[in-house]
Parts: structure tokens; C-alpha cells; sequence
């Protein structure tokens, strides 16, 4: 199993609710998608029905959900290859939505 400790990344929020989560993840990026439950982001495997997946230049800025501990917003710095598979997975799949046009 991935851990987040194997990527380059930051916490921006914690202990926080979906709705915050999604709210910070908003105002924060260029780009938003919301992408089905079981997406992955690398190899971090997204919870819930949807979530909120946002670019901030080369950043990718997502929830993360840490048993025991609850809902993260975390950024991965410098990830232009997988900012490029979900714009192109955006294309091919009805179930990624756009959430802004930045």
C-alpha cells in the first residue's frame, strides 16, 4: 500500500468537513474536477462517492482522508504528468465533472 509520506507534499488544511475541504479546494485552484469515489491520485486512493481534485500551477490540491485521523487537504508539488492523465481521463469519462473553468 502507498503512503503519502512517499510524495512530495504539503498539508493546507486539517481536521476539516467535505464541504470545507471542497470550499478551500475551490478558492484555491486554477481547475477543479470532481472525480468518483476510488479515483486515484499517483497511487492515493480517494474516499467517498466524490471528491474534489484541483491544479494550482504544476500542484495538484486534493482531500485526503487518513483512517483515524479524519479529512486532509493536501497539495503534491510538481505534478504536471498526472495534472495532464485526469485532464485527459476528464475527456474519456462521463463520470469526472468540471467544476470551474479556472
Amino acid at each position: 500500500m502507498v503512503c503519502l509520506s512517499e510524495y512530495d507534499y504539503e498539508v493546507l488544511l486539517k481536521n476539516t468537513t467535505i464541504k470545507e475541504c471542497e470550499s478551500f479546494i475551490i478558492k484555491n485552484s486554477e481547475e477543479v474536477y470532481l472525480v468518483p469515489g476510488g479515483y486515484k491520485v499517483r497511487e492515493l486512493m480517494l474516499m467517498g462517492t466524490a471528491a474534489p481534485v484541483g491544479f494550482s500551477g504544476n500542484d495538484i490540491i486534493f482531500q485526503f482522508t487518513k483512517p483515524c485521523f479524519g479529512l486532509f487537504v493536501v497539495k503534491l508539488k510538481n505534478e504536471t504528468e498526472e495534472i495532464e492523465r485526469l485532464r485527459s481521463q476528464y475527456k474519456k469519462d462521463e463520470n469526472i465533472k468540471r467544476l470551474n473553468e479556472g
